[in-house]
This record gives structure tokens, sequence and C-alpha cells, in this order.
């Protein structure tokens, strides 16, 4: 026998492929490249090889003694063979396969990393799913990446885009990295943002770096005051404290304002209170302000505006930063009030290519301007964001409880020429206690290379209580038994003293925003809706009341209701191009809600129950046009509705309140009067909006122009005064009004590391149809009877005529330095528009300056910044409010008008420092 021995087990010759290997395709060509399939071939025939060698030794030789073999044995020798080559084969094709794959995956991975425009990408990090394997891309976009069978996926990140994972097995040949920011603007790119050249609507982009350049300490809506169009200020005069914040004359009731897409307003008031989620500003990642009726996307209805803040986890880059800063309210030569806060902070980026984590825990007070107007407070946000192939998730949880002394009234004109920092609310104990944590489960879906399902699941908890002392007040409002009530006389009983009473909420909120966004050649289709739950439990009870026996329950209730809503609506939202230079936007939003109110009968309140539910329908359309490459057009018509607030319609907490609802049948009893209601006779407002715009950009420059006219249905207007136990304006529907005006803002770059942006605005808010229904007061400050007034063609109260803004940021290497030129117009308090009570126009100019070292004693990154407020020391009002009444001293005297206002002062010039390190 030849040494050389051919097995035929199978099929297989020497040097062959099975059948299987064979029939790779249906067409019958091998899938496997030139190369690999050499490869096979080979290792194919060192496993024949293999095989033969073995038998042949193993095989049965003749006796050495006999030297003859018959051909029996022969026989019995050669299936012997063919049995333990099969033997053989079946144990070594396994073996060949795992060297075929080992030799396969053992060659690298080649591939290249670009941006959307094709450019390559320097310095990419490629991590993978098996620690210690990674490498980053070179000068011209390209890696090589040693492989590993226990590879499951590739990580592709980059500071300024946006993270990108595969599977190993469908890495493209090039891979493409989104931008996280619009280019030049810094600002995340999410679905619902308006973009350049596709949104036709009115927005400002607020980036990351004039956040950090803008916000040291302060409430957010004083971040956002150099905003075209946009009003700020905050009732205790200094930088902490209730905030305010108005668009286009509209207030935060009518400003939608959310947090990655999750509602803030109040479902009950409808404002925001960022007073409650304190040093918040330092986690937002950026912020877009959308002006006139917000986008539809967004679920709630918005007038004035919208204010998306995004603070999304994935975008962030490593780092732990320090932060301590200090400053204060100079009077007289003498320290007013403090402010301070100190900060830790930590963004752990990418960790193995797919888990972010990040966290900040701050402190800051205030002693405040005005008198009493303290400010404590502590925050955390928190949150943690894993990145998948085909998804992202991130979970957020923020919040922290506050405490601060009450400011919302303010003083009069002869009150401020005294002491400018005079304060109504003298209680040492009259705050406002809160703590409010939020949850948010954000999770994005790329079903495929069209389609994008997005969900968001979130829940708001908040429980807190106004302290207040309410002077000479009857205790029969207060559900106070006369048993418990001191003589004041022997056999008399005190009818009223003083109270401390406390104002308790606990509310709660859960909701689902999902939403589905596919693209087609055209543009895009979305689909989506914001659904919620909400309920609030209220109640008020006496602390501590003058003339009372130690009999009363020290915690006495004397009102309590409860409201649940439950909101929800439906959008579709069609982007379509209809040729490169022309796009269009149409949506249609439903949105229905429903309202339940019952109130327990309890001393003084009457226990009310009603049952209310609307249904809206808002569309919008919207044109964009490309005239050239640098000169845009854009023009659209927008339609929105929104509810009157639970305090429009009626104020529970009043006892001698009456709901706002039309009266269908009483039954009165023993026990009182039980009311069946109907429709709300505080209506909705319904709101028609025309926005044209254009834009036009240079390289150094670039300019917008926005003319707007929305046309009003029973706004919901301020008519006079205060609830001096909330602070909330008294309110009516006016018939007919109007809000337009003209938005012009500009920015230049005049030289290297100089940058100069300005914008104005001037506005025409006009009531074109309503009677106001006012007071007749006696000499006794009693209200004796009504009088019509006819208030058509006055100016709305409470909004700046003019607003204008100046900014110079000078930004080099080490240093920045800013100069802030703030420009507000005329206001007028109150319906009458008398110029006595209006607040005078005035100018006011602030600057900050910042030096970095960038190796602070190898720890990192050390700035040092200082900002002064005021600079020139001016003294002037922001805000007020007035009111309108007619007066007659007696029955037969002649009846006069009374007009009044109350307002709210500006700090004097003030200052804050911070130092702050940041290590990578």
């Amino acid at each position: 026998m030849k040494d050389k021995i051919s097995v035929t087990g199978r099929g297989v010759k020497p040097g062959g492929m099975t059948p299987r290997q064979m029939s790779g395709s249906s067409s019958g060509k091998s899938r496997t490249s030139q190369p690999d399939l050499r490869r096979l071939r080979r290792i194919e025939r060192s496993r024949d090889a293999t095989i033969g060698l073995v038998a042949h030794r193993l095989r049965w030789v003749p006796s050495e003694t006999t030297g003859v073999s018959t051909c029996e044995d022969e026989a019995r020798s050669r299936r012997r063979e063919t049995r333990l080559a099969m033997t053989l084969k079946s144990v070594m094709t396994p073996v060949a396969a795992v060297l075929w794959a080992t030799i396969v995956c053992a060659a690298p991975i080649t591939r290249v990393v670009v941006d959307p425009e094709r450019h390559p990408l320097v310095g990419v990090s490629v991590v993978t799913s098996v620690p210690g394997i990674g490498t980053q891309t070179d000068t011209s976009g390209q890696f090589e990446l040693e492989t590993n069978p226990d590879i499951k996926w590739v990580t592709f990140s980059s500071v300024g885009y946006r993270a990108r994972q595969f599977s190993v097995t469908t890495i493209p040949d090039t891979v493409v990295l989104e931008p996280i920011a619009a280019r030049g603007e810094d600002v995340i790119i999410t679905a619902d943002r308006a973009k350049a050249g596709v949104s036709p609507l009115a927005y400002e982009n607020f980036s990351r770096d004039k956040i950090e350049r803008d916000y040291k300490i302060g409430e957010f809506p004083t971040l956002l005051e150099s905003t075209p169009n946009l009003y700020a200020h905050t009732d205790a005069g200094g930088g902490l404290g209730y905030s305010y914040m108005s668009i286009r004359g509209f207030d935060d009731k009518r400003v939608s304002t959310y947090i990655n897409g999750v509602p803030l307003n109040d479902p009950e008031d409808q404002a925001t209170y960022f007073v409650d989620l304190p040093d918040f500003a330092a986690t937002i990642t950026d912020i877009q302000i959308q002006r006139g009726v917000g986008n539809s996307l967004y679920g709630d209805a918005s007038f004035g505006g919208s204010v998306n803040i995004v603070t999304q986890a994935l975008s962030r880059e490593r780092r732990t930063l320090l932060s301590t800063g200090y400053g204060n309210y100079p009077v007289n030569g003498k320290w007013a009030g403090n402010l301070s806060k100190q900060t830790i902070s930590y963004s752990s980026g990418l960790v193995d290519g797919r888990w972010e984590y990040a966290g900040r825990f701050s402190r800051q007070s205030s002693g405040g301007y005005r008198y009493n107007s303290w400010y404590d407070g502590w925050s955390y946000y928190l949150s943690a964001a894993r990145l998948d192939p085909k998804m992202s998730t991130e979970l957020h949880v923020y919040g922290g409880p506050m405490r601060m002394h009450l400011a919302y009234l303010g003083a009069t004109l002869d009150d401020i020429k005294a002491d400018r920092r005079a304060n109504q609310l003298t209680y040492s104990n009259e705050t406002d206690n809160f703590n409010q944590p939020h949850y948010q489960l954000h999770n994005i879906w790329n079903v495929n290379d069209r389609a994008t399902l997005s969900n968001t699941l979130y829940y708001i908890r908040g429980k807190g209580y106004y302290e207040q002392l309410k002077s000479k007040t009857s205790y029969a409002d207060y559900n106070i038994d006369t048993m418990y009530v001191d003589d004041s006389v022997p056999g008399v009983k005190y009818a009223s003293g003083d109270i401390v009473r406390q104002q308790w909420v606990y509310k709660n909120q859960i909701g689902w925003n999902p939403r589905l966004d596919v693209e087609h050649k055209r543009g895009t289709h979305s689909l989506g809706g914001s659904f919620y739950y909400f309920d609030s439990d209220h109640w008020g009870q006496a602390v501590w009341g003058e003339h009372l026996t130690g009999g009363l329950d020290p915690r006495n209730r004397y009102y309590e209701y409860f409201g649940k809503k439950y909101v929800g609506s439906v959008y579709a939202q069609e982007i379509y191009k209809w040729s490169p230079k022309v796009s269009m936007q149409t949506t249609a939003q439903i949105r229905y809600q429903r309202y339940r109110f019952n109130q327990t009968r309890m001393g003084a309140f009457k226990g009310y129950n009603y049952d209310l539910d609307w249904l809206f329908f808002s569309p919008r359309v919207g044109i964009n046009w490309a005239v050239t490459d640098k000169a845009g057009l854009f023009a659209n018509i927008a339609v929105s509705s929104r509810t009157p607030t639970d305090a429009d319609i009626y104020d529970a907490g009043d006892p001698g309140a009456f709901p706002s609802l039309e009266v269908l049948d009483s039954t009165t009893s023993a026990g009182g009067t039980i009311y069946k209601f109907g429709d709300p006779t505080a209506k909705s407002e319904r709101v028609y909006d025309f926005e044209l715009g254009g834009t036009y950009k240079e390289k150094q420059w670039q300019g917008n122009l926005n003319l707007y006219w929305m046309e009003f249905r029973n706004e919901i207007i301020p008519y006079g005064g205060v609830n001096e136990n909330t602070g909330i304006p008294f309110t009516v529907n006016a018939d007919r009004s109007v809000h337009a005006g003209i938005e012009l803002s500009t920015a230049v770059n005049p030289a290297p590391h100089v940058s100069v942006s300005a914008n104005g605005a001037i506005n025409y808010l006009r009531i074109k149809k309503y009677t106001a229904s006012l007071p007749l007061i006696d000499g006794t400050w009693n209200e004796i009877g009504r009088i019509d007034e006819d208030m058509s063609g006055k100016t709305l109260a409470g909004f700046p005529i003019q607003l204008g803004n100046i900014l110079v940021d000078c930004n080099h290497t080490r240093w920045r330095a800013v100069y802030r030129l703030r420009l507000v117009g005329k206001q007028f308090m109150e319906l009458r528009n008398l110029d006595s009570l209006a607040i005078k126009g005035y100018a006011v100019s602030s600057i900050s300056g910042e030096y970095r070292i960038p190796k602070f004693l190898n720890l990192g990154l050390l700035t040092l910044s200082v900002r002064v407020e005021n600079l020139f020391n001016r003294k002037f009002v922001t805000s007020g409010y007035g009111w309108n009444d007619f007066y007659q001293a007696s029955p037969s005297g002649p009846i006069g008008y009374d007009n009044g206002a109350e307002y709210f002062v500006n700090a004097e010039r003030s200052f804050y420092a911070e130092l702050k390190l940041e290590m990578f």
C-alpha cells in the first residue's frame, strides 16, 4: 500500500468541499470571498490528509511471521479503515469550521467614520463590548480594530456628535455620526425642535455655552431675559424667589414650559414654579424658546410661546465639577442680603461604549433684597442612560425641597419712596414650604432606517404648604366653634382675632408621551399624543389663634377639597418638501380635558361639587421658502384654545366665593343648598395666530424679522388687583383683543473672539371689545354697587410696549467679558391706562467677566468669574398690578374715580463671584 490514501466517505475528495459547503447560495455560487475560499480549501486538504494518515497508521497490518494476508483479511482491514476515517472526519469537521471562523474573524475590521457631509472625523473613540479592545480613527477618519469572537457590539463616540452603536456584524463600511448640535448654535437636535428652514415659526435657541455664560445663580426666567420679546422679573427684587416670565404680553400661564417634553406648567393654575426647582439651570443642556402658538406636538395649548428645556444625558462629556459662589446687595453702603451657592456635579461620559451616569447636588440661599424675602433651597439631579444599537434609554430624577419667605404683594409708590425694600408680608414665618420631585423615563427606538418610535413616561409628586398670619379674621371662617373662644367680656365670646394658618396641597401627576416619526422621500410623517392623570388634595388648618383655649385641635381643619384631571391629546404632523427650496408643515391636534371637583362641606365652606369637560381642535399650517442660499421666508397660521384655570372657575380657599358656573338646579335643606352646575361662565380662550417672518445670513452677520398678529376671543385678562391670599391676579374674559407686533434680532462678529447681538420688539396690545363692571366703593371702603365702563381701545396692562437687548461678548482663550444692556419700555398697570400709575421705561446694564487657568495644580480647569448687576445703580420698578374703582363718600355725594397700583422694585447694584474647578 502507498502512504497516500484516498478517503471516500460521504463524497469527500482530497482538497474538495462537502456538498453543504458547496451550496453557499441558491445561485450555486459560494458567498465566501475568494481569499477566504482559498483558506477554506487549505483547511479541507489539511483535514483530509490528517484523517488519511491516522487511518493508515492504525489499519490492520499482516503478521510479520507469515508475511501473507488473505483476501478476507484485506477486506476486513478496508472496512475497518473506512469506519475509522468516517469517525475521525465527524470529529475534525467542527474543528475545521472553528479554525476557518478564527482565520476569517481574525482579519481586522477596517472602516471609515465621517460626518453627514462626508468629512472624515478624527479621534473618534471606537469601543467594543470586550474590555480592552478598542481604538480610534486616524487623520483620514479610518480605524483598524482587532477582532474577537466575544465582541457583540461596537460604539462610536466623539465630542459634539451623537454616539452610535452597531452589532459587530452590521457595521457599515462608512459610519456616519450626526452632530449633536445644529451647526454654529450648540443646540441639541431633537424631533420636537423647531429647525431652520423647516419649521415656519419664530424661535430662539439658547445653547449650553450661553447658559454657562449667563447663569451663575438666580431663577430660570431671568436667565432668558435677553431673548426677543420676553420679559422676566422676581417679586423679591433679587435673583431668588418667585419669578415670572411673559412673552408677547402673555404671562407664564399661557407660555407652555417643557422639560424633555414633559409639561412643567401646574395643571391647576397653569403657572410655572421654577422656584420649586432650585439651581435647575445648572443641569440644562440647552433651551429653545418658540414665540406664538406653540408647536402642537408638545400636547398642551400655548399662546405666548413654548419653552422647551433639554437635559439630555447621552450628550454629556466626562467631568467632575466643584463650585462655590457668594454675592450681596449693598444698600447705602451696608450689606443688605447675601447670595450663596455650592455645587458638586459629576458626569461619567460614555462608559464602555454603552452607559452614562450623571449627578448634581447644590445648595443655594439668599437673604433677599426686600425685607423678609429670604430663600433657602437645595437641589439634586440624577441621570442614567444606556445606548444600544437601535435604542437609547434615559432616566432622570430631579427636584429639591425649598423654603422661602413670601413677597408676592407689591408696595405703593409712597411706601417705596420711604423705603424701597418694603414688604407688606411682615409675619416672620410667612413662608412657602414645598418639595416636588420629578421622575422621567425616555426611550427612543430606531425601528428601521425610516421609522423612530419615542416614548416618555413621567411622574411628578408635590407636597407642601403656605403658612400665613391673618389679622382680625372671623373665627367662623376657620371652622372654630365659639366653645373654644375666650370671653371678651363675661358671657361674650370673641368673634374674631389673629389666626396663623397653613394651606396644604398634595398632588400627583403621571403621564405618557408616545410619538412615531416616519421619514419619506419628501419629508416626515409624525403621529403621537400626550396623556396624563392628575389628582390633588387641598386642605387648610389653623395652627394658632388669638383668644383660643387649649381644647381646640392644634391642626384644626377648616376646609378641604379634591380635584382630578384627565387630559389627553393626539396629533398628526406632516413636513413635506415641495421642492429643494419650498417646504410645508401641517399639524392637527385634538385635545380633551376632564375636571372633577369635590369639596367637603365644612364650617363656612358650602361643599360644592362639579364635573366639567372640554374638547378642542387646533390646526396649523406653515410654509418655508429658501429664497436664496442666504435668505429665507416663512408664514404660518395657527389656532389654539385654553381652558380657564381652576381659580378662574372657583377660588376654593375663599369661604365667600361662588363657582363661576351656570346653575342648572338647586335643592335647599337643613344642611344647606345643593347646586347642580352646568358649563363655566368663565369662558375658554381662543386665538387665531398669523405669522410672517424672514431670515438673512452672511458669514459674519445674520438677521431675523418677524411680524405677528394674534386675534383673540374671550382672552382672560387681569382687571384689577390680586388675591391677597395667593398673589394671583383677579381676571375676567374680554370679548375681543389683539396681540400684534414686530420683532427683530441680529448678530454680528466684527472681530475674532468678539460677537455683538441685539434684538428689539414693538408690541401692539389692545382690548378691542370689553365693558368692565367696576365696584362702587363708599366712604368705609365697602362695595355698594357696580358701574359699567367701556374699556375698548385700551392697552392691556402688565407688559412693556417696547423691549430691547444689546449684548457684547468677548471670548478669548483665557478670559471672557460680557456687557449686557436691557431696554424696557412703558408698562400700564391698570385698564384705564393712567400715566400717573404707569411704569416708566428704563435701561439697565450688567457686566460679567471670567478668567480661566487650564491646568490648575494639575487638577483641571479653574475658572474665576464675577458678575455685577445694575452696573450704574439705577433705581426703578420692574412690574406691578393696579385697579380701577368708582368712589362715593356719601349716598348723596358725587361719584368719582378711585385708582391705585402696587409695584415690585429692582435691586440696586449687586455682585456675585464664583470659583469653579472642572476636573476631566
